[in-house]
C-alpha cells in the first residue's frame, strides 16, 4: 500500500511556472455566467499546465455551466426552448455563484483560520495531495461549492423585497429546481470526461463501485441542491436582519461534516488507485494538451434533442 499511497494522476504535467497565483486567480468576480465561464477557462489553463488536482472540479463545474449558458441562451439542445422563467436572474447568479468559487481558491491565504470555509480546506488540502484521487477532488469540490457556496449565492442574488414575495419566490425556485434538471444531464458526459482525461481506471471501476454518475447525484445534485434553497432563504433573511453569520457557520459546519464523511469513505479511493495504477506508471496524456468543450451543452442520445428535459 505504501506505492499506491504515492500514486499520483498519469496526466500531471511537468510545471512550466504559473502565471497567476492563488490570490490573483481569486481576484476573479466574474458578474455574469459569460464571465464566468472565461474566467473557468483561463483559470483551466493555469491548472492543467501545472498539473494542478484542482482542475478535476473545475472541469465539471465547467461542463455543468456550460449546460446553463446553453440553457439561457436558446443555443444547442435547447434552440427555440425556454427552459427559465428569468434566464437573467439564472445568468446573473451564475456569475454570484462563480464568484465564491475563486474566492476559495486562496481560502489559505485570506482566511488562514482553520474553523473558517473548513470544506474547502479540506477540498485544497486532498487537491494537493500526490495521494487523493479523480472521485475524491470531485466529490469534496462538489461538496464545498454546492453546500458551502450556493446558498451565499442564491442569498445574495435575491433582492430582499423578494424574501415576502411569494408568487416571485415560487419564480426562483422553479429555475432553482431547473438548473437541477440541467446538471444531471451533464453527469454521464462528465464521467467520460475524467475517465478520458484524468483517470481511466475509472471506466474500469465504474461497475463495481457504482456508476460515478449516481454517487455525484446522490452528493450533490438531489438531497443536497433542495436543502440548499431553504438554507438560502433563511441565509437572506439573516442578512437583512444583520446575524447572517450565525447561518455562515452553520453552513460552514456541515459542508465540513460532509468532507470528513467523504475523506473516511476508502472504498471510492482505494479501488480508483488501485486500477489507475498502471496509467500511472505508463504515464499517458499530459494535462497540458487536453482541449476544453466549446459552448452549446452537452451532447444527447439521438431523439432526445427536441425537449432535453423531458
Amino acid at each position: 500500500m505504501a506505492l499506491l499511497s504515492r500514486w499520483t494522476p498519469p496526466s500531471r504535467a511537468p510545471s512550466r511556472g504559473s502565471q497567476m497565483n492563488d490570490h490573483e486567480l481569486a481576484k476573479q468576480q466574474p458578474g455574469n455566467i459569460d464571465d464566468a465561464l472565461d474566467c473557468m477557462r483561463a483559470t483551466l489553463k493555469e491548472f492543467h499546465g501545472e498539473g494542478d488536482k484542482r482542475a478535476i472540479f473545475l472541469r465539471l463545474y465547467y461542463i455543468m455551466t456550460l449546460e446553463v449558458h446553453a440553457a439561457i441562451n436558446r443555443i444547442g439542445d435547447y434552440q427555440g426552448q425556454n427552459v427559465f422563467l428569468d434566464a437573467q436572474w439564472v445568468r446573473a447568479l451564475s456569475g454570484k455563484f462563480a464568484s465564491l468559487y475563486f474566492k476559495a481558491l486562496d481560502t489559505r491565504g485570506r482566511e488562514p483560520d482553520e474553523r473558517v470555509e473548513r470544506a474547502w480546506k479540506a477540498a485544497d488540502c486532498r487537491a494537493r495531495s500526490s495521494g487523493s484521487t479523480v472521485v475524491q477532488n470531485a466529490l469534496l469540490g462538489i461538496n464545498a461549492h454546492i453546500n458551502y457556496d450556493l446558498p451565499r449565492a442564491i442569498a445574495a442574488n435575491l433582492d430582499p423585497r423578494e424574501l415576502t414575495d411569494y408568487p416571485t419566490l415560487q419564480r426562483r425556485k422553479f429555475d432553482h429546481d431547473q438548473v437541477n434538471n440541467l446538471l444531471v444531464r451533464t453527469l454521464g458526459p462528465i464521467q467520460e470526461v475524467l475517465a478520458r482525461d484524468y483517470a481511466p481506471g475509472i471506466a474500469l471501476i465504474d461497475s463495481v463501485l457504482g456508476r460515478l454518475d449516481e454517487r455525484m447525484s446522490e452528493m450533490g445534485l438531489k438531497h443536497y441542491r433542495e436543502r440548499v434553497w431553504w438554507d438560502a432563504l433563511t441565509y437572506a433573511s439573516a442578512l437583512a436582519a444583520g446575524n447572517e453569520a450565525v447561518v455562515r457557520d452553520k453552513l460552514n459546519w456541515e459542508s465540513h461534516k460532509v468532507a470528513q464523511f467523504l475523506e473516511k469513505r476508502w472504498e471510492l479511493w482505494v479501488p480508483e488507485r488501485v486500477f489507475g495504477l498502471p496509467w500511472a506508471v505508463l504515464g499517458s496524456r499530459r494535462w497540458d494538451r487536453i482541449t476544453l468543450e466549446p459552448v452549446g451543452g452537452v451532447k444527447v442520445p439521438a431523439g432526445n434533442a427536441v425537449n432535453p428535459l423531458t
